[in-house]
């Protein structure tokens, strides 16, 4: 087998976009294994470049498919095919020449009779050129303008590209206001029952104190954001899949349970002396911090196309002091409306033995919250009664045991009445709901979307994960919703379980399709091509879902 490297544009320049083309001559009689699942050894291509030249991952032909040793059918390449990268240019990248390299592994076959595995290497030169340096397209017959199907992500590069034409006010300006948006996206809600817990039990009534607090806690949003902003600035890579990783729940959930200790009085969390002596000496400013560090990984799977498209712009600009300021621009958008639930919970009128009973209420609120992202990576036979039991042991615990409560002439009664709610609502939240409608979904296979190509139809694939919280708005959501059910009836629907991320299928699934983050649904059209304007990234409701697939022919 033979290959060579093409690129799109004769020179590059920083802050430009290109394409670059693996061209690929299979000896006649042989072929090669597709880079699909279903192949004996699938083809892989590596692209290597200096720092300043990031590249996508490969886009792969289509496959056709032969029968090898046996009666079942396998992808392959044969003759001559074409495997496009999109790359780009850092901004901060500098003039000069460089080289692009690129091993292609696959294993070449002639009928059932198969040779080793190669790898084959190829090089290219190529030139950065200054700012406002003409430049020609090359290749135009090989590389020709992508049809929608191949421009996954779509919305991520529109938000990125918008960005890049703005001043650097304007995109603060832009960022900001993109934060206050976000602040009321579905993985934000659970927050804010725990948000007016945690500062309604901090008991402080100091306007300035609350201010301390409120500020600390949209602070600790701002740097999960900008630190990610800045670390995608530095290496080129969306860490969007990052935060989504099953570790993180476990994180989160441990983080959440240990700041409920202190709410019982096990222990206080303190800052550094530094600061402490700046906040009047009390413990709140830490685990104000903290839980704003906890409130940016949270919200991070419900962001969707925001921050994935932010995150590519900062990659683009390779500076990390920049990625940090847009990040933060953002964070603090989306922190405002906090803010003033933070130091309006912090505010309310709690004296007295009331406020013991507030703050063990707020450290229930957080283990709650604890057993809310454990939830999906938890074991499937404890999973649908974690929170239950949170909200059984939390009426159990005020009926008879907290003494705040129960040496109050008037709230031992109310303590009482919510006692038996609570057993209620946990007996109510642990039965199973049986016979709620839900969207049928088939394993995706490469081979049943080309059928349904060929038969004509519309198909849509769900990419989702056990440890993915958006995943099940989406399940309570739209994929429940009666009406969105009767109009799939005219798509076949694919699901790739990305929960165990070295599944060889899931992950070639996930880099065909250019998924960064979950949920994520793609429509294909019924010639099979994506209709990337009607991608879903993260939640939407049952009506914007519905006018997505009524929007597909």
């Amino acid at each position: 087998m033979s290959g060579k490297l093409l690129l799109s544009v004769d020179k590059l320049r920083p802050g430009d976009e290109f394409e670059l083309a693996f061209q690929a001559k299979v000896r006649d009689g042989y072929h090669i294994g597709a880079a699909e699942g279903g192949a004996l050894y699938p083809a892989k291509l590596v692209v290597d470049a200096p720092d300043c030249v990031l590249f996508d991952p490969p886009q792969y032909p289509a496959a056709r498919r032969v029968k090898l040793f046996s009666s079942e059918e396998s992808p392959v390449y044969g003759g001559t095919f074409v495997i496009r990268v999109r790359g780009r240019v850092r901004e901060s990248a500098r003039p000069g020449d460089i080289t692009i390299s690129t091993k292609l592994d696959s294993q070449g076959c002639k009928g059932d009779q198969c040779s080793p595995p190669e790898t084959l290497a190829s090089k290219l030169d190529a030139r950065i050129a200054p700012r406002g340096t003409p430049v020609r397209q090359t290749n135009g017959e090989l590389l020709k303008p992508r049809p929608p199907a191949s421009a996954a992500g779509a919305k991520d590069r529109e938000l990125a590209d918008d960005l890049a034409r703005r001043g650097l006010l304007l995109r603060l300006v832009m960022l900001y206001g993109l934060g206050l948006l976000l602040a009321f996206t579905p993985c934000v809600y659970p927050m804010i029952p725990v948000t007016v817990g945690y500062f309604s039990g901090q008991h402080e009534t100091g306007t300035r104190r609350v201010m301390w607090l409120a500020a600390a806690y949209v602070l600790g949003i701002a740097l999960t954001y900008s630190i990610l902003g800045a670390v995608a600035a530095t290496t080129g890579r969306a860490f969007g899949e990052w935060m989504q990783n099953p570790a993180v729940p476990f994180g989160i959930a441990l983080v959440l349970v240990a700041l409920a200790m202190s709410m019982f009085g096990l222990y206080e969390i303190r800052p550094p002396a530094f600061i402490e002596s700046r906040a009047s000496g009390r413990s709140g400013i830490a685990g104000a911090l903290v839980m704003g560090l906890i409130f940016g990984v949270v919200a991070a799977p419900c962001v969707g196309p925001a921050v994935l498209g932010l995150l590519l712009y900062a990659a683009r600009l390779g500076s990390p002091a920049m990625g940090f300021l847009l990040f933060f621009a953002m964070s603090l958008g989306l922190g405002t409306p906090l803010f003033f639930l933070a130091a309006s919970s912090a505010k309310l009128p709690v004296a007295g033995m009331w406020m013991v009973a507030v703050k063990k209420l707020a450290g229930f609120l957080l283990i709650g919250a604890g057993a809310y992202f454990v939830g999906p990576v938890a074991p499937e036979e404890i999973r649908p009664y974690l929170i239950p039991a949170v909200v059984a042991a939390a009426g159990v615990y005020f009926a008879i045991f907290e003494q705040s409560v129960r040496s109050h002439p008037v709230m031992a009664p109310a303590g009482k009445v919510f006692g038996v709610a609570a057993l209620v609502a946990a007996v109510a939240l642990a039965m199973p709901h049986a016979g709620r409608p839900a969207l049928v979904w088939e394993p995706y296979a490469e081979q049943s979307i080309d059928r349904a190509a060929k038969e004509g139809r519309p198909s849509m694939i769900d990419f989702t994960a056990q440890w993915c919280g958006a995943c099940r708005e989406l399940e309570r959501g739209p994929f429940s919703d009666p009406a969105v059910i009767k109009a799939a009836a005219r798509f076949r629907r694919f699901r790739v379980d990305a929960t165990d991320r070295r599944d060889p299928l899931a992950s070639a699934a996930l880099d065909k399709h250019m998924v960064k983050g979950f949920p994520t649904v793609v429509f294909l059209d019924s010639s099979g091509r994506e209709v990337g304007s009607l991608r879903v990234v993260g939640f939407v409701d049952a009506r914007g879902f519905l006018k997505r697939m009524e929007s597909v022919n």
